[in-house]
């Protein structure tokens, strides 16, 4: 049997993907273990999107958005909540994340720590919006706004730090080779 040479790419692309995801995964159930310390249900500080910080710059958009839901899908699922309010605002806002992650890594215009803010900061934007919405049916619930970006902003940067680390160290093409 021969493999032609899309059949070797998209093998590589998709066992790279399916790391990525076991990663982000892993690091979702882990940091379920760090107390947030805000009132908001399924508050997370947000250090599984290392994962996605580490790899926005090598995936097509279609595979960003993979990678964002899939780690959060089995995060969910691994940490038994998959389908509560706190999962449903995380979905939404990481999706929201990715996306924005992904168009200013093609902009060449931020960092590393410009794009890892941003994407905490619209990632809690619209978890509020969710929240406000489908949960607490308050708009009052956007107060907590300024709390969460601090917070977030927080391990946006450790996320930034690390994924400058790690690119520095070992290079950014170790998956997408």
């Amino acid at each position: 049997m021969t493999y032609r040479d899309s059949d070797a790419q998209t093998a590589k692309r998709i066992t790279t993907l399916s790391m990525l995801v076991a990663m982000g995964s892993v690091m979702y159930l882990l940091e379920s273990l760090i107390p947030f310390p805000l009132p908001v249900p399924g508050g997370r500080w947000g250090f599984s999107n290392l994962v996605l910080l580490l790899a926005v710059n090598g995936l097509s958009l279609r595979d960003t958005l993979y990678l964002a839901i899939g780690k959060t899908l089995v995060g969910g699922l691994l940490t038994g909540r998959l389908g509560t309010p706190g999962f449903i605002m995380g979905i939404s806002g990481i999706v929201a994340s990715a996306l924005l992650m992904w168009l200013l890594s093609r902009s060449r215009l931020f960092g590393m720590a410009g794009i890892s803010l941003a994407g905490a900061a619209v990632s809690n934007l619209v978890q509020l919006f969710v929240a406000a919405w489908l949960i607490v049916r308050s708009g009052e619930i956007l107060f907590l706004y300024p709390y969460m970006l601090l917070l977030g902003s927080i391990s946006a940067l450790i996320n930034a730090y690390i994924a400058h680390e790690v690119i520095r160290r070992i290079g950014d093409t170790i998956w997408f080779d």
